[in-house]
């Protein structure tokens, strides 16, 4: 009994610092965001190729039936995604 007592109080103990901790880092943390002055906004641009020097490949579109799929399948054989 006593040993379960010890280990509880163990744990509490480490909650207890483990938020302390947390507390004090993020004080911290605010106190130098505060501190810190925001910096010019900075744009990036890119050139691109034009349009149509290069394309993706393209499959053409595929019409699927579900009622055909079913009705060909076996019961031993499992469905296709």
């Amino acid at each position: 009994m006593a040993y379960r007592h010890y280990v509880q109080k163990q744990i509490k103990q480490r909650k207890r610092a483990m938020a302390r901790a947390q507390r004090a880092a993020n004080r911290e943390l605010k106190r130098k965001m505060k501190s810190v002055q925001p910096s010019e906004p900075q744009i990036t641009t890119t050139i691109e190729s034009a349009p149509g020097s290069w394309s993706e490949p393209v499959a053409p579109p595929v019409t699927v039936s579900a009622s055909g799929a079913t009705a060909n399948q076996t019961e031993n054989e499992p469905a296709q995604p």
